[in-house]
């Protein structure tokens, strides 16, 4: 059998990671896979010459334990002579400032870290430890949360500035070898909780595979992945193509011409979501259900716009389909005369966030079930919405269908149903336009209302502070 040395300088060599006269750092946590690596990249600088440095992040949310894998991942360094970077990072309090769990919060700080130190220390490629197990537990942590083909191999050889040298070897035999070798390393407590999703996976599914299923089921993953990076590459290759032709800057965004729609579905949704993440900045929020939405714009009528992540937005026009930022080319989002803004875009799907209210909204098809009365959750005939809807507080020339005959002004409605002068500013009102769709906390107007002819259903559910269903 070939060396585990020999396969990873192969693996390298396979995917051009490393060049003469680069500079690599690696993250180094102290545990065995990152260990591992160290120890590994030493080696190959015999066969390819390259500087090798060091980071460690501490968390900071595992005490004495914490300190100790920092000072292990130190004293590494010190004995194999590479520097070594610490950074503090203090993610409870990211987690919460920027409302994530701990584990995204964590990988976030890792990777701001790397790409700090990479700017300052004069590093150009980061080496990451992660494994075939890693690769494998990803897959399907993306599979069961809902993913296209970009998030089956989203652990690659080299993405970017990042390698991982280590893909092409399993968690066991990393642990073997450095056994073999008499090299220590470091365990981390939390990676036994499952109250971490990542976890949970690794500890009901992914070993229940290897042990009950095929003891070379992460194996059959990783090959799987490479597989469908090659078709990812391909269908990139053409996406892009096909964008350089029939896609073309207008009005803040871009309009995407009418020959698109001519395309096979795969390459249609995959251009409409490309340009939707160029507008965003990233693509980690847009997923299949957003390309659905953005394909289905070719049948819907001029003017129909949808909402997306990001606050991009998607509408159709005469020659196409635009996708810009939002409001682009429009007047600048008014506020409040106390400051408050006063628009609140809908993330349809997805969750968004005022004051303690957390808004979920998803798309269903009608199944022409009763559908049941709550307070503070409605269902809206998403087909008859024009605009991107709001949240906002009300605005002259509102108007409310209170009855199917026919809408009214916002005030004669609210003077209608009794509520005082002094608290109509203070409610919130989720708008199409000039049009409200639901006063929130009392009715959803008639003009919106689920009926035989619906096809698609707007779920709209609001959580959080005072309310309770």
């Amino acid at each position: 059998m070939q060396r585990i040395e020999e396969r990873v300088l192969d693996y390298v060599n396979r995917f051009r990671m490393i060049e003469e006269g680069d500079r690599i750092l690696l993250g180094l946590s102290g545990g065995a896979d990152s260990v591992c690596l160290l120890f590994l990249l030493q080696w190959l600088k015999k066969r390819i010459p390259f500087e090798l440095g060091a980071v460690h992040v501490n968390h900071n949310l595992r005490g004495e334990e914490a300190v100790r894998d920092q000072e292990a991942a130190r004293s590494l360094c010190q004995q194999q002579q590479v520097p070594f970077f610490l950074v503090q990072a203090q993610v409870r309090q990211l987690a919460a400032r920027r409302k994530l769990s701990l584990e995204e919060a964590g990988r976030q700080a890792r990777i701001e870290a790397f790409e700090e130190i990479c700017r300052s220390g004069g590093y150009g490629k980061i080496a990451l430890a992660h494994h075939r197990d890693d690769l494998a537990e990803t897959m399907l942590y993306h599979l069961a949360r809902g993913t296209g083909i970009s998030g089956l191999c989203s652990l690659r050889p080299v993405r970017g500035n990042r390698i991982r040298p280590l893909l092409c070897l399993g968690r066991a035999e990393i642990e073997e070898w450095l056994r073999g070798q008499g090299i220590p390393w470091q365990t981390d407590s939390t990676n036994l909780d499952d109250s971490f999703t990542r976890n949970k996976i690794r500890h009901h599914v992914a070993d229940y595979l290897v042990r009950e299923i095929n003891p070379e089921a992460a194996a059959h993953m990783a090959q799987t992945a490479m597989d469908l990076q090659e078709m990812e590459e391909l269908t990139e290759q053409m996406v892009g193509e096909r964008l350089r032709r029939m896609a073309s800057p207008r009005e803040g965004g871009v309009l995407l011409s009418g020959e698109a729609a001519a395309e096979p579905a795969v390459l249609r949704r995959r251009m409409l979501l490309k340009l939707a993440a160029e507008a965003a900045g990233e693509a980690r929020d847009l997923t299949r259900e957003h390309a659905v939405m953005l394909d289905a714009l070719w049948q819907r009528e001029t003017g129909k716009r949808i909402c997306l992540p990001g606050g991009v937005r998607a509408r159709r026009e005469y020659g196409g389909i635009w996708i810009g930022r939002e409001d682009a080319g429009e007047a600048p989002q008014k506020r409040e005369e106390d400051g408050r803004e006063r628009d609140f875009p809908l993330q349809i799907p997805g969750t968004v966030r005022l004051g303690e209210w957390e808004i979920t909204c998803r798309i269903v098809p009608n199944d022409f079930r009763q559908i049941e009365e709550k307070k503070y959750t409605k269902w809206l005939d998403y087909d008859r919405i024009e605009q991107c809807p709001k949240i906002r507080h009300r605005q002259p020339h509102d108007r409310f269908a209170a009855h199917p005959a026919g809408s009214k002004k916002l005030k004669d409605y609210l003077i209608d149903r009794k509520i005082p002068q002094k608290e109509r500013d203070d409610l919130w009102l989720v708008a199409d336009g000039s049009e409200i769709l639901w006063v929130i906390g009392d009715r959803i107007s008639q003009r919106y209302k689920v009926g035989k002819t619906t096809q698609r259903v707007l779920y709209i559910q609001i959580k959080g502070g005072n309310i309770h269903e």
